[in-house]
Protein backbone atom coordinates (compact mmCIF):
# COMPACT_ATOMS: atom_id res chain seq x y z
CA UNK A 1 0.00 0.00 0.00
CA UNK A 2 3.01 1.79 0.65
CA UNK A 3 4.30 1.70 -2.89
CA UNK A 4 0.32 2.54 -3.95
CA UNK A 5 0.56 5.98 -2.03
CA UNK A 6 3.65 6.88 -3.92
CA UNK A 7 3.21 5.96 -7.67
CA UNK A 8 -0.43 8.24 -6.90
CA UNK A 9 1.50 11.04 -5.55
CA UNK A 10 3.74 10.58 -8.76
CA UNK A 11 0.92 10.31 -10.92
CA UNK A 12 -0.81 13.55 -9.40
CA UNK A 13 2.25 15.51 -10.14
CA UNK A 14 0.79 15.34 -13.76
CA UNK A 15 -2.86 15.66 -13.02
CA UNK A 16 -4.03 18.69 -14.02
CA UNK A 17 -12.38 22.72 -13.88
CA UNK A 18 -15.46 25.19 -14.45
CA UNK A 19 -16.39 27.36 -17.42
CA UNK A 20 -14.45 30.75 -16.48
CA UNK A 21 -16.48 33.68 -16.30
CA UNK A 22 -15.18 37.82 -15.81
CA UNK A 23 -15.37 38.43 -12.35
CA UNK A 24 -15.46 42.42 -11.06
CA UNK A 25 -12.93 43.46 -8.17
CA UNK A 26 -14.94 44.28 -5.12
CA UNK A 27 -14.62 43.12 -1.34
CA UNK A 28 -17.98 40.91 -1.71
CA UNK A 29 -17.25 37.96 0.23
CA UNK A 30 -18.09 34.12 -1.16
CA UNK A 31 -19.21 30.97 1.15
CA UNK A 32 -17.27 27.73 1.14
CA UNK A 33 -19.47 25.47 2.90
CA UNK A 34 -20.08 21.21 2.86
CA UNK A 35 -22.46 18.44 3.99
CA UNK A 36 -20.01 16.04 4.93
CA UNK A 37 -21.70 12.88 6.39
CA UNK A 38 -20.64 10.81 9.19
CA UNK A 39 -18.25 13.89 10.27
CA UNK A 40 -18.53 14.27 14.04
CA UNK A 41 -19.99 17.72 15.85
CA UNK A 42 -17.22 20.21 16.68
CA UNK A 43 -14.27 18.85 14.58
CA UNK A 44 -12.73 21.83 13.51
CA UNK A 45 -12.44 22.66 9.95
CA UNK A 46 -9.67 24.61 8.79
CA UNK A 47 -9.16 26.71 5.34
CA UNK A 48 -6.11 27.40 3.54
CA UNK A 49 -3.80 27.88 0.92
CA UNK A 50 -2.28 24.85 -0.31
CA UNK A 51 1.57 24.39 1.93
CA UNK A 52 0.59 28.12 3.60
CA UNK A 53 -1.07 29.68 6.96
CA UNK A 54 -4.88 29.11 7.62
CA UNK A 55 -6.71 31.51 6.39
CA UNK A 56 -10.09 30.67 8.68
CA UNK A 57 -11.43 28.04 10.57
CA UNK A 58 -15.05 26.87 11.32
CA UNK A 59 -16.57 23.87 13.72
CA UNK A 60 -19.22 21.38 11.87
CA UNK A 61 -22.59 20.90 13.55
CA UNK A 62 -25.09 18.56 12.11
CA UNK A 63 -22.68 17.17 9.81
CA UNK A 64 -22.47 21.20 8.23
CA UNK A 65 -19.58 23.76 8.29
CA UNK A 66 -19.58 27.26 6.58
CA UNK A 67 -16.70 30.11 5.88
CA UNK A 68 -16.86 33.27 4.34
CA UNK A 69 -14.10 34.61 2.96
CA UNK A 70 -13.76 38.47 0.81
CA UNK A 71 -13.13 37.31 -3.24
CA UNK A 72 -9.11 37.42 -4.55
CA UNK A 73 -8.17 35.62 -0.98
CA UNK A 74 -7.75 31.99 -2.60
CA UNK A 75 -8.75 32.68 -5.75
CA UNK A 76 -7.40 30.50 -8.93
CA UNK A 77 -5.24 28.39 -7.01
CA UNK A 78 -5.02 25.03 -5.25
CA UNK A 79 -6.76 25.36 -1.63
CA UNK A 80 -7.19 22.60 1.28
CA UNK A 81 -9.84 21.93 4.18
CA UNK A 82 -8.09 20.02 6.95
CA UNK A 83 -10.51 18.03 9.50
CA UNK A 84 -9.02 18.20 12.91
CA UNK A 85 -10.32 16.48 16.47
CA UNK A 86 -9.49 18.29 19.58
CA UNK A 87 -7.41 15.32 20.86
CA UNK A 88 -5.23 14.65 17.11
CA UNK A 89 -4.02 16.92 14.86
CA UNK A 90 -5.79 15.11 12.07
CA UNK A 91 -9.54 13.95 11.57
CA UNK A 92 -9.02 9.66 12.36
CA UNK A 93 -12.04 7.57 10.86
CA UNK A 94 -11.33 4.62 13.00
CA UNK A 95 -7.33 3.73 12.44
CA UNK A 96 -7.94 5.54 8.58
CA UNK A 97 -6.31 9.53 8.84
CA UNK A 98 -8.11 11.73 6.50
CA UNK A 99 -5.55 13.90 5.09
CA UNK A 100 -6.67 17.78 3.62
CA UNK A 101 -9.32 17.74 1.03
CA UNK A 102 -7.63 19.61 -1.97
CA UNK A 103 -10.01 21.96 -4.65
CA UNK A 104 -9.66 24.44 -7.19
CA UNK A 105 -11.00 27.46 -6.33
CA UNK A 106 -12.82 29.70 -8.97
CA UNK A 107 -13.03 32.92 -7.30
CA UNK A 108 -17.48 31.36 -6.26
CA UNK A 109 -19.17 30.08 -4.02
CA UNK A 110 -18.20 26.53 -3.62
CA UNK A 111 -20.09 23.40 -1.98
CA UNK A 112 -18.62 20.23 -0.74
CA UNK A 113 -20.26 16.72 0.02
CA UNK A 114 -19.57 13.74 0.61
CA UNK A 115 -19.08 11.05 3.19
CA UNK A 116 -15.74 11.04 5.83
CA UNK A 117 -15.79 7.61 5.52
CA UNK A 118 -14.94 7.32 2.27
CA UNK A 119 -12.70 10.70 1.91
CA UNK A 120 -12.46 9.84 -2.08
CA UNK A 121 -16.31 10.60 -2.62
CA UNK A 122 -15.24 14.40 -0.75
CA UNK A 123 -16.06 16.55 -3.95
CA UNK A 124 -17.11 20.12 -5.05
CA UNK A 125 -20.72 20.08 -6.23
CA UNK A 126 -21.78 23.89 -7.03
CA UNK A 127 -19.75 23.69 -10.26
CA UNK A 128 -18.24 21.80 -13.01
CA UNK A 129 -14.92 21.08 -11.05
CA UNK A 130 -12.39 19.87 -13.88
CA UNK A 131 -9.74 19.60 -11.03
CA UNK A 132 -11.93 17.30 -9.15
CA UNK A 133 -12.31 15.42 -12.73
CA UNK A 134 -8.37 15.05 -12.56
CA UNK A 135 -8.19 13.51 -9.03
CA UNK A 136 -10.57 11.14 -9.97
CA UNK A 137 -9.07 9.72 -12.78
CA UNK A 138 -5.69 8.35 -10.89
CA UNK A 139 -7.58 7.03 -8.23
CA UNK A 140 -10.15 5.09 -10.23
CA UNK A 141 -6.45 3.00 -10.85
CA UNK A 142 -5.88 2.55 -7.16
CA UNK A 143 -7.15 -0.56 -6.75
CA UNK A 144 -5.29 -1.76 -9.86
CA UNK A 145 -1.93 -0.61 -8.74
CA UNK A 146 -2.75 -2.62 -5.37
CA UNK A 147 -3.62 -5.75 -6.95
CA UNK A 148 -0.19 -5.64 -9.34
CA UNK A 149 1.85 -5.30 -6.53
CA UNK A 150 0.54 -7.81 -4.66
CA UNK A 151 0.44 -10.42 -8.03
CA UNK A 152 3.62 -12.50 -8.43
CA UNK A 153 4.29 -10.85 -11.41
CA UNK A 154 7.86 -10.40 -12.04
CA UNK A 155 9.72 -6.56 -11.00
CA UNK A 156 9.99 -6.31 -14.55
CA UNK A 157 6.36 -6.91 -15.48
CA UNK A 158 5.06 -4.84 -13.01
CA UNK A 159 7.22 -2.01 -14.35
CA UNK A 160 5.42 -2.65 -17.61
CA UNK A 161 2.23 -2.80 -16.50
CA UNK A 162 2.16 0.38 -14.42
CA UNK A 163 3.62 2.07 -17.16
CA UNK A 164 0.37 1.07 -19.26
CA UNK A 165 -1.35 2.24 -16.07
CA UNK A 166 -0.04 5.99 -15.79
CA UNK A 167 0.21 6.10 -19.59
CA UNK A 168 -3.43 5.89 -19.32
CA UNK A 169 -4.16 8.08 -16.79
CA UNK A 170 -2.37 10.83 -18.82
CA UNK A 171 -4.19 9.93 -21.93
CA UNK A 172 -7.54 10.70 -20.10
CA UNK A 173 -6.41 13.63 -18.45
CA UNK A 174 -5.62 14.94 -21.45
CA UNK A 175 -8.90 14.80 -23.31
CA UNK A 176 -10.69 16.19 -20.43
CA UNK A 177 -7.98 19.27 -20.87
CA UNK A 178 -9.04 19.44 -24.83
CA UNK A 179 -12.62 19.12 -23.78
CA UNK A 180 -12.73 22.16 -21.66
CA UNK A 181 -9.84 24.31 -22.50
CA UNK A 182 -11.50 27.23 -21.64
CA UNK A 183 -10.84 27.42 -17.58
CA UNK A 184 -8.29 28.50 -15.03
CA UNK A 185 -6.74 24.86 -13.80
CA UNK A 186 -6.72 23.90 -17.61
CA UNK A 187 -4.53 26.80 -18.45
CA UNK A 188 -2.83 26.23 -14.84
CA UNK A 189 -2.01 22.56 -16.30
CA UNK A 190 -0.77 24.26 -19.55
CA UNK A 191 1.58 26.28 -18.12
CA UNK A 192 3.16 23.91 -15.10
CA UNK A 193 2.73 20.67 -17.08
CA UNK A 194 3.54 21.49 -20.49
CA UNK A 195 6.22 19.62 -21.07
CA UNK A 196 5.09 16.55 -19.39
CA UNK A 197 1.73 16.51 -21.36
CA UNK A 198 1.63 18.96 -24.93
CA UNK A 199 2.99 19.65 -27.68
CA UNK A 200 4.17 23.47 -28.98
CA UNK A 201 1.19 22.36 -31.24
CA UNK A 202 -0.98 21.29 -29.00
CA UNK A 203 -0.39 24.53 -26.73
CA UNK A 204 -1.22 27.07 -29.58
CA UNK A 205 -5.03 25.23 -30.17
CA UNK A 206 -5.35 25.59 -26.89
CA UNK A 207 -4.10 29.05 -26.35
CA UNK A 208 -6.74 30.19 -28.77
CA UNK A 209 -9.15 28.46 -27.06
CA UNK A 210 -8.88 30.71 -23.76
CA UNK A 211 -10.99 33.62 -23.00
CA UNK A 212 -10.07 37.03 -23.38
CA UNK A 213 -10.17 37.32 -19.58
CA UNK A 214 -7.54 34.59 -19.08
CA UNK A 215 -5.13 35.29 -22.26
CA UNK A 216 -4.92 39.22 -20.45
CA UNK A 217 -4.28 37.00 -16.66
CA UNK A 218 -0.98 36.47 -15.57
CA UNK A 219 -1.07 32.68 -16.39
CA UNK A 220 -2.16 33.45 -19.72
CA UNK A 221 0.58 35.94 -20.49
CA UNK A 222 2.77 33.17 -19.39
CA UNK A 223 1.69 30.53 -21.55
CA UNK A 224 1.72 33.40 -24.34
CA UNK A 225 5.43 33.85 -23.56
CA UNK A 226 6.24 30.10 -23.98
CA UNK A 227 4.13 29.40 -26.82
CA UNK A 228 5.01 32.48 -29.25
CA UNK A 229 8.68 33.21 -28.09
CA UNK A 230 11.37 32.66 -30.85
CA UNK A 231 12.86 29.39 -30.35
CA UNK A 232 16.91 28.77 -31.05
CA UNK A 233 17.87 25.96 -33.20
CA UNK A 234 20.37 24.12 -34.16
CA UNK A 235 23.05 25.20 -36.64
CA UNK A 236 22.03 28.93 -35.75
CA UNK A 237 23.64 31.94 -33.63
CA UNK A 238 22.81 31.42 -30.22
CA UNK A 239 20.16 33.90 -28.56
CA UNK A 240 21.95 36.40 -26.27
CA UNK A 241 20.67 36.91 -22.05
CA UNK A 242 21.74 38.63 -19.31
CA UNK A 243 21.49 37.39 -16.00
CA UNK A 244 23.24 37.57 -12.73
CA UNK A 245 25.80 35.55 -10.88
CA UNK A 246 25.88 35.06 -7.32
CA UNK A 247 27.43 38.12 -6.17
CA UNK A 248 24.89 40.13 -8.23
CA UNK A 249 27.49 40.59 -11.51
CA UNK A 250 24.98 41.16 -14.29
CA UNK A 251 26.45 38.55 -17.05
CA UNK A 252 25.68 38.04 -20.81
CA UNK A 253 26.29 35.10 -23.11
CA UNK A 254 27.66 37.26 -25.46
CA UNK A 255 30.48 38.32 -23.10
CA UNK A 256 31.84 34.70 -23.52
CA UNK A 257 32.01 35.12 -27.58
CA UNK A 258 34.78 33.65 -29.63
CA UNK A 259 35.21 31.10 -26.85
CA UNK A 260 33.62 26.98 -26.90
CA UNK A 261 30.67 27.48 -24.53
CA UNK A 262 28.77 24.99 -22.74
CA UNK A 263 25.54 26.09 -21.90
CA UNK A 264 23.58 23.77 -19.31
CA UNK A 265 20.00 24.43 -17.76
CA UNK A 266 19.51 22.81 -14.59
CA UNK A 267 17.75 23.68 -11.09
CA UNK A 268 18.25 22.77 -7.32
CA UNK A 269 15.16 20.23 -7.92
CA UNK A 270 16.61 17.91 -10.81
CA UNK A 271 18.51 14.72 -9.01
CA UNK A 272 20.63 13.86 -12.22
CA UNK A 273 21.74 17.79 -12.54
CA UNK A 274 23.56 17.50 -9.61
CA UNK A 275 24.75 13.99 -10.53
CA UNK A 276 25.52 15.45 -14.08
CA UNK A 277 27.70 18.53 -11.99
CA UNK A 278 29.79 16.38 -10.17
CA UNK A 279 30.43 13.21 -12.74
CA UNK A 280 30.80 15.56 -15.64
CA UNK A 281 30.79 19.18 -15.48
CA UNK A 282 33.76 19.19 -12.66
CA UNK A 283 36.40 17.04 -14.64
CA UNK A 284 35.78 19.10 -17.74
CA UNK A 285 36.17 22.34 -15.93
CA UNK A 286 39.40 20.76 -14.50
CA UNK A 287 40.48 19.60 -17.40
CA UNK A 288 39.58 22.42 -20.27
CA UNK A 289 38.98 25.15 -18.21
CA UNK A 290 41.85 27.38 -20.42
CA UNK A 291 40.23 26.28 -23.56
CA UNK A 292 36.29 26.17 -22.89
CA UNK A 293 33.72 28.10 -20.94
CA UNK A 294 31.05 26.17 -19.05
CA UNK A 295 28.13 28.08 -17.87
CA UNK A 296 25.21 27.08 -15.35
CA UNK A 297 21.76 28.15 -15.63
CA UNK A 298 19.58 27.60 -12.60
CA UNK A 299 16.06 27.89 -13.13
CA UNK A 300 15.88 28.53 -9.59
CA UNK A 301 13.48 30.91 -7.92
CA UNK A 302 15.67 32.00 -4.49
CA UNK A 303 18.92 32.67 -3.35
CA UNK A 304 19.64 30.54 -0.69
CA UNK A 305 18.74 27.38 -3.10
CA UNK A 306 20.86 28.26 -5.68
CA UNK A 307 23.79 29.13 -3.75
CA UNK A 308 23.62 26.07 -1.41
CA UNK A 309 23.17 23.55 -4.01
CA UNK A 310 25.92 25.42 -6.11
CA UNK A 311 28.32 24.85 -3.31
CA UNK A 312 27.17 21.14 -2.60
CA UNK A 313 27.86 20.38 -6.44
CA UNK A 314 30.97 22.15 -6.57
CA UNK A 315 30.55 24.50 -9.13
CA UNK A 316 33.32 27.29 -9.64
CA UNK A 317 32.75 28.07 -13.40
CA UNK A 318 29.85 30.44 -14.93
CA UNK A 319 26.84 29.70 -12.53
CA UNK A 320 23.83 32.27 -13.74
CA UNK A 321 20.23 32.51 -12.75
CA UNK A 322 17.44 34.99 -13.45
CA UNK A 323 15.28 33.05 -10.35
CA UNK A 324 12.35 33.33 -12.61
CA UNK A 325 12.04 29.17 -11.89
CA UNK A 326 10.45 27.46 -14.99
CA UNK A 327 8.95 30.46 -15.93
CA UNK A 328 12.17 31.90 -17.62
CA UNK A 329 11.87 33.40 -20.47
CA UNK A 330 15.28 32.19 -20.93
CA UNK A 331 14.85 28.66 -20.69
CA UNK A 332 11.20 29.27 -22.91
CA UNK A 333 13.72 30.40 -25.77
CA UNK A 334 15.92 27.31 -25.69
CA UNK A 335 13.04 24.86 -25.20
CA UNK A 336 14.78 23.26 -22.15
CA UNK A 337 11.54 21.71 -20.23
CA UNK A 338 13.11 18.85 -19.62
CA UNK A 339 15.83 19.12 -17.38
CA UNK A 340 19.46 19.02 -17.45
CA UNK A 341 19.29 20.40 -21.30
CA UNK A 342 22.99 21.46 -21.91
CA UNK A 343 23.94 22.83 -25.49
CA UNK A 344 27.42 23.41 -27.13
CA UNK A 345 28.13 26.58 -29.20
CA UNK A 346 31.58 27.18 -31.35
CA UNK A 347 33.24 29.65 -31.09
CA UNK A 348 31.34 31.45 -33.85
CA UNK A 349 28.46 31.60 -31.81
CA UNK A 350 26.87 28.59 -33.64
CA UNK A 351 24.61 25.98 -31.63
CA UNK A 352 26.24 22.79 -32.55
CA UNK A 353 24.28 20.36 -30.42
CA UNK A 354 21.99 19.94 -27.52
CA UNK A 355 22.06 17.27 -24.43
CA UNK A 356 18.93 16.42 -22.98
CA UNK A 357 19.20 14.41 -19.71
CA UNK A 358 22.60 12.47 -18.13
CA UNK A 359 22.85 9.20 -19.16
CA UNK A 360 26.82 8.95 -17.55
CA UNK A 361 28.60 8.88 -20.69
CA UNK A 362 31.16 11.81 -21.92
CA UNK A 363 29.56 12.35 -25.01
CA UNK A 364 30.15 16.24 -24.44
CA UNK A 365 33.94 15.79 -23.84
CA UNK A 366 33.93 14.33 -27.04
CA UNK A 367 32.17 16.65 -29.11
CA UNK A 368 33.68 19.73 -27.54
CA UNK A 369 37.25 17.48 -28.72
CA UNK A 370 36.31 17.50 -32.60
CA UNK A 371 36.04 21.29 -32.04
CA UNK A 372 39.03 21.94 -30.20
CA UNK A 373 41.32 19.39 -33.13
CA UNK A 374 39.50 22.18 -35.92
Amino acid sequence: MKDTIIILIVVLLFSCKKENKKFEKSDKLITISGNIKNLQDSTLVVLKRKNSKKIDTAYVSQNSFSFEVKKDTLAFNISSLAFLTKNKSSFYFGKQKINPILFWDENTNIEFEGDIKKPNTISVISTHNIYNEFWKIPYSYNSKIENLFKSKKSKERKREILQLYMDSIKKKQVELIFKNPNNSYSLYCMIFFRSNFFSLKDLHFLYNKLSDSLKESKRGQLLKGYVFIERIKIGEHFKDFAARDLEGNTVKLSDFKGKIIVLDFWANWCKWCHIQNKEEFTPLYKKYKKEIVIISYALDENVPEWEASSKKDFITWVNLSNLKGTKDSVSYQYGATALPHTFLIDKKGIIIKQYTGYSGKNIIEEDIKKLLSK
